[in-house]
Formats: structure tokens, sequence, C-alpha cells
């Protein structure tokens, strides 16, 4: 099979689907034939996203709003996942929020941190894992966006890190016990990323891009696909992409 063919037909959950990496990983995966379900916080901007993206007339996208770092929204979505795409082949999760200095952040916003960055992570790896393995698909993937920051461990991101730093752990403990079910999975460690995630305006991370000090959403999306069109028996384990100029601390 050409990699070219062999996300068609494929059904692809994408969280964080709005924002600028999981949009772009959307534009692709449609553009080679899989059939796309994008889900995020912010309804209006998730809407706006799925409009682009049916104008340009590939593959099959839908848009559910969720809110995966509680347990309902959770539930809800892979309802949504059953109905909509009737079972699951690869799951993308890119979700998350960003965090500042621990002692700045009351309680509720670093436990939402946590379960934004790490917790979502684990409940929709899990629920994805009981869909590939119900489908027999022998070509399931789990595909986790984590983050080179465990690597730097920057001042005045220890709450990010602690989160990121679980989900690279994650990763790299599930697939082990993945492998007797052929689910592949693979860890995604990009560095600074001109997305809207980043607490500058659009024209500033435009100008970070274009210096090399962060990498465009693509180039990221462009990681997840090369991971996702490898042949069964290729498993692509930790991907760490990060612009020529990435800040170190």
């Amino acid at each position: 099979m050409e990699f070219g063919t062999r996300l068609k037909g494929k059904r692809v959950l994408i969280t964080g689907g709005a924002g600028g990496v999981g949009r772009a990983v959307a534009e692709r995966m449609l553009a080679h034939g899989a059939r796309v379900l994008i889900t995020d916080r912010a309804e209006t901007q998730l809407e706006g996203v799925l409009g682009a993206l049916r104008r340009t007339e590939v593959g099959q996208v839908e848009a559910i709003a969720a809110n995966l770092s509680e347990q309902h929204g959770v539930t809800a979505l892979f309802g949504h996942v059953d109905t909509l795409l009737g079972g699951l082949d690869i799951l993308v999760a890119c979700a998350g929020v960003g965090s500042g200095p621990l002692m700045e952040m009351d309680d509720a916003g670093w436990r939402n941190v946590i379960d934004s960055n790490l917790s979502s992570y684990v409940a929709c790896t899990k629920q994805a894992i009981n869909r590939i393995k119900a489908s027999g698909s022998k070509e399931g993937m789990i595909i986790l966006v984590g983050s080179i920051s465990v690597h730097i461990k920057a001042v005045g991101e220890s709450v990010y890190n602690a989160a990121k730093g679980g989900v690279a752990s994650f990763a790299e403990t599930l697939r082990k016990e993945l492998m007797p079910e052929s689910i592949r999975l693979t860890l995604i460690e990009p560095g600074a990323i001109g997305s809207a995630m980043q607490p500058f305006s659009a024209e500033e991370r435009k100008r970070q891009i274009e210096e090399q000090k962060m990498l465009a959403p693509g180039e990221v999306a462009e990681a997840i696909l090369f991971a996702a069109t490898r042949p069964p028996g290729v498993d692509v384990v930790t991907l760490r992409i990060e612009p020529l100029v990435q800040k170190i601390y």
C-alpha cells in the first residue's frame, strides 16, 4: 500500500482540533481520505474550523465540542465517536492548555492544567483502545502530543512540565503493554509552536516562526502524519521536533 493511501477510510479522532496543530492534522488526514472527527472546548471556534475544513471538499469531517478535563465530557465524546464514525482506528491527542508558575496559580488553575494536559490523554486513550480492539484493526494507532518542555524544564513551567512528563512516561510504558494487541503508540515532542497557546499576538508568533524560534503548526502536523502513515510493524516510538532556535531556559 502506498503511504498516500494508507489513511484512506481510516476513522480518526483529533482532540484539540480547533487549535493550530489539531486543525493542521485534520487538513492532512482529510487530504489522505480519512474520516475525521475533531473536538475542542470552544464551540464557536470549532464550528469555524469545521466550516473551513468542509470547504476543501476532501474526506469526511465532523466536529463535537467537549471538555475533556471532565469525565462526562470524555464519555459524551466517545458516544459521538460510535455514532458518527462507527468505531475508531487512530487517536491523535493534542488538546491542552498553557500554565504559569505554580505559586501564581490557584488550586483550580493547576488542577485544570493537570486534568487538561494529562488526565484527558489517559481517559481518551483508554476509550480509544477499547474501540480499536473492538474493530479488530491491525493498524490501530495512538498518537500523543507531548512537549520538549520535559527535557528543557524551563522556569515557570513546573505544572505544565509535570503534566507533559506524565504523558511521556504514560506513552513509553503503554506502548509496551499494547504490543500484543498490535496497536502502535507514538509520542510526538514538539518544541515551541507558533499557535494561539503562546502568550503572543498573531503578528509576534508569525515573526518568531520566520526567525526560526517557533515551529509552524503545520510542521508538527507533518511529523504526526509521518508517524500515522508508516506501514504495520514500523513503530515511530518518539519523535522530537523543534525550531532551529529553540529556547532552552
